[in-house]
C-alpha cells in the first residue's frame, strides 16, 4: 500500500518550522512572543510539573527548560508540524 501510494504521488507531505521568543513565567507556562513586538504574548503553553509521588526535592517542568521572564534574557522554541495526504 505504502508503495503504491509513493509510486502513484497519491499523497503529499507538507512540513512547517519556526523559531519563536519565548520565556516562562512563574505559573509553569512557556509564552510565545511577537517576533515584531517582544512585550506582545501571541501564545502560550500551559506545562505540568511532574505529578508522580517520588521521594525526590525537585519536581520538574517543561518551563523549567526556558529562560525565566524574570532574568531579562530572551529564549527561543522551536516548533514543528508536519502533516501528509493533501492531494
Amino acid at each position: 500500500m505504502l508503495n503504491n501510494m509513493i509510486e502513484n504521488n497519491l499523497i503529499e507531505a507538507r512540513a512547517i518550522i519556526g523559531f519563536y521568543p519565548s520565556n516562562s513565567n512563574d505559573e509553569d507556562d512557556i509564552e510565545i512572543m511577537d517576533p515584531n513586538d517582544p512585550e506582545k504574548v501571541i501564545s502560550k503553553f500551559a506545562t505540568l510539573r511532574q505529578q508522580l509521588d517520588k521521594d525526590q526535592d525537585n519536581y520538574v517542568a517543561m518551563s523549567d527548560f526556558i529562560a525565566p521572564k524574570s532574568s531579562g534574557k530572551t529564549d527561543y522554541m522551536g516548533l514543528f508540524a508536519c502533516s501528509a495526504g493533501f492531494k
